[in-house]
């Protein structure tokens, strides 16, 4: 009957019966049974659908493709003698024969020439025979027997294409895990552990080889045995109790245990597990234990092994490290910790490169551990390397590391011994500073000797230098009177008749000479040469106060005129880029401080501040900048400030500037020196503070406190 002859009730319940056929042919795709089954069940529902003219009559073929040859799986209903007759048909023989070769659906309305198998009373009928395929396989036949002289319809031959592709996922599925439980029993018949499986009621269902070995029987001969049929009663009794206690609480069980079979003694770790079904019912326990006497002693061994590297390393008074490929620690001794502030438990796991100090040092470290860690390489010599590390509270603090590399378990590791070289690098740097002082020392006791014979003598050249200018500014002013006399008496002449040719070449001899043009610049000329003077001698005296030649002790000091006999000493280096605006306090008590040290830390502060002016000058289009530079009486102490519009100190780096030998400046433009020198100075052998500030208008200052009498001696 064709679609057009249904009725729109009659398709609806056809719609719905085979909807209803798929959903129970998936359901047993899903269920957990032997093949067999399944396809039995699938057959008997795909023969008693109701929209069909299937007859309760049918088969399924599995293909062996190696024999290429169909095999009876499941029959329903088949005669007698076909159960023996097609219990193995070859591909391309009989209906269901060639319907495999051919991959699609044959029908027949009647028994023909093509049933090559028949028995003499073998009943009328017809046949459907669909293949099932999957992909490009032909994994089997369906045979349905249908009525004789039945019709061939499009609608049953679209639902036993649908049907067969359902078959074919059942016999994959069950295939696949049919595979999945032989891999899974070879995996447990060649573990090298002892393994079995108990009902809830603690009888044995199965266990491996090795098991059945120790108990001496096969492994199929141990299903419904207990263990009283094994071991002595008091053993079997507490295996059984075990058994109980982990299936009642769901809990494993592990536990290693010492025992004796067969006149051996051993250890073994023993492990028993609750066993679920697939709703995770517990159903029974499943076991297993293995020889670990050789893991034992090892442990043994190895734990004694690491307590002595333990307490050598945790003696050492060096730290001592271990880190893997990652650079994570591994091994922190008690050293470490005392070092960098960190317990064991608080580092183990952590990146040790986090606690270098970021930037070269860092670098220098991940580079050095990837060369010793890198695989394939030969063992290399362990190398001496100086870097900053950090503490916990994040300090930074020099450190030299020896690090080298050990293959550990196929891994390499590297192990690092460290020292803090703090005292040392405090000690070479105050010995540097103690020579640079000492020839900063020696070069102003020099400039003071020098500035001294200067003094004495440019003195007396220049006092009568000085006497003989002024002595002709003071004649100019006499001849300049006498000149103006002259002039007034060349006026009258000239009014006089008959006197005119006598005032004539006087007047030729002031146009020739340009009196005018003298009477105005010899003044300003004489005066030049007297400020000149006055400033010769002001340089000397400045230099030879600045220095104070064999002066080591501390005198009373006054600080307003060190700062301008510092910036007269410093004005080359400041004329240039700076305008300096001066705000020293009058009346300011004098101090207790070594002058020519003081002088030095003004004089440090100056340049420097006069460097970062240019800098700053470099880099915009101002022409020039601003030093300032003041003093006043704070809380019974002398503060200098000395303000400038350069380039500022960065934030990051305000912690450092007064450490020896650090320096922002480019290479061959500073040591690092000044600022360290004038900090030891001032607070060490002086009893002051230093710091330095943000200027609000752009820039830095450097505020410098003195007490009036330092209680501190100048060394």
């Amino acid at each position: 009957m064709s679609d057009g002859q249904y009725t729109d009730w009659e398709r609806a319940a056809r719609e719905s019966g085979l909807h209803l056929v798929l959903v129970l042919l998936l359901q047993i795709q899903l269920a957990n049974r032997p093949l067999r089954d399944c396809l039995g069940d699938a057959l008997a529902i795909i023969l008693t659908a109701p929209f069909s003219a299937l007859q309760p009559s049918g088969a399924i073929f599995l293909a062996n493709q190696e024999k290429r040859e169909l095999e009876l799986l499941v029959e329903r209903h088949l005669a007698e003698p076909l159960k023996t007759l097609c219990k193995r048909i070859p591909f391309g023989s009989c209906l269901c024969g060639r319907a495999a070769v051919e991959r699609r659906i044959i029908h027949a309305d009647a028994i023909d020439e093509r049933h090559e198998i028949s028995f003499d009373g073998i009943k009328p009928h017809g046949h459907y025979n669909v293949p099932i395929i999957s992909g490009a396989a032909v994994l089997g036949v369906m045979v349905l027997y249908l009525p004789e002289g039945h019709v061939r319809s499009d609608e049953e031959e679209r639902f036993l294409e649908t049907a067969a592709l359902v078959i074919a996922g059942i016999i994959e599925r069950k295939r696949f895990e049919g595979q999945q439980e032989s891999h899974y029993q070879s995996l447990i018949e060649n573990l090298p552990q002892r393994l079995f499986y108990k009902d809830r009621n603690s009888r044995y269902v199965a266990c491996n080889r090795l098991y059945a070995g120790d108990l001496g029987i096969q492994s199929g001969d141990i299903n419904g045995r207990m263990d009283s049929d094994f071991y002595p009663p008091e053993m079997a009794a507490q295996f059984v109790d075990e058994d109980h206690r982990v299936m009642h609480t769901g809990e494993t069980l592990a536990a290693d245990v010492l025992r004796t079979y067969q006149g051996h003694e051993a250890s073994y770790h023993r492990l028993k597990a609750p066993l679920r079904d697939a709703r995770g019912e517990v159903i029974g326990v499943f076991g297993m234990y293995w020889d670990n006497s050789e893991e034992k002693r090892s442990q043994a061994a190895l734990k004694e092994s690491e307590e002595k590297f333990s307490a050598m390393a945790n003696s050492a008074q060096d730290a001592i490290v271990m880190v893997n490929q990652d650079e994570e620690v591994i091994f922190w001794n008690m050293a470490s910790e005392s070092m960098f502030g960190f317990e064991v438990q608080d580092i183990v796991g952590q990146r040790l490169d986090d606690w270098i100090e970021p930037g070269a040092s860092r670098d220098q470290f991940s580079s050095l551990v990837e060369q010793l860690t890198r695989p394939g390489r030969g063992r290399s010599a362990g190398r001496t390397i100086e870097l900053n590390a950090l503490r916990k509270s994040g300090t930074a603090f020099p450190i030299e590391l020896s690090i080298s590399s050990l293959l550990l378990k196929g891994q390499w590791h590297v192990i690092g011994i460290i020292r803090d070289i703090s005292e040392r690098k405090k000690a070479e740097q105050e010995r540097q500073l103690m020579e640079v002082q000492l020839r900063q020392a020696q070069k102003l006791e020099s400039i003071g000797q020098l500035a001294a014979g200067i003094s004495h003598e440019i003195n007396t050249p220049t006092q009568f230098v000085g006497d003989n200018t002024q002595f002709l500014k003071e004649a100019f002013s006499d001849l300049k009177g006498l000149i103006d006399s002259y002039a007034e008496l060349a006026r009258t002449l000239e009014s006089q008749d008959g006197l005119t040719h006598l005032v004539t070449p006087v007047r030729e001899k002031e146009a020739a000479i340009d009196l005018e043009f003298l009477e105005q610049e010899i003044p300003r000329a004489i005066d030049q040469a007297i400020e000149g003077v006055g400033r010769i001698s002001k340089i000397v005296r400045a230099m030879k106060e600045f220095s104070h030649p064999g002066m080591v002790g501390k005198v009373e000091t006054d600080i307003n005129r060190a700062i301008r006999t510092t910036l007269e000493v410093s004005r080359n280096e400041w004329k240039y880029v700076a305008e300096i605006q001066p705000d020293l306090a009058e009346e300011l008590p004098k101090i207790l401080c070594v002058p020519d040290q003081i002088n030095q830390v003004f004089l440090n502060l100056i340049v420097n501040a006069a460097h970062a002016i240019a800098d700053h000058l470099e880099a915009s289009a101002e022409r020039m900048g601003t030093i300032g530079i003041s003093t006043r009486l704070v809380h019974g102490q002398v503060e200098v400030r000395v303000s400038d519009s350069g380039t500022g100190v960065p934030e990051e780096i305000k912690g450092r500037i007064f450490d020896p030998f650090f320096t922002t400046k480019a290479v061959g433009k500073g040591t690092g020196q000044g600022l360290c020198i004038a900090y030891t100075t001032v607070v060490e052998q002086h009893g002051g503070t230093l710091r330095v500030e943000d200027n609000p208008e752009g820039g830095a200052v450097f505020v410098v406190t003195l007490p009036l009498e330092s209680t501190r001696q100048a060394d």
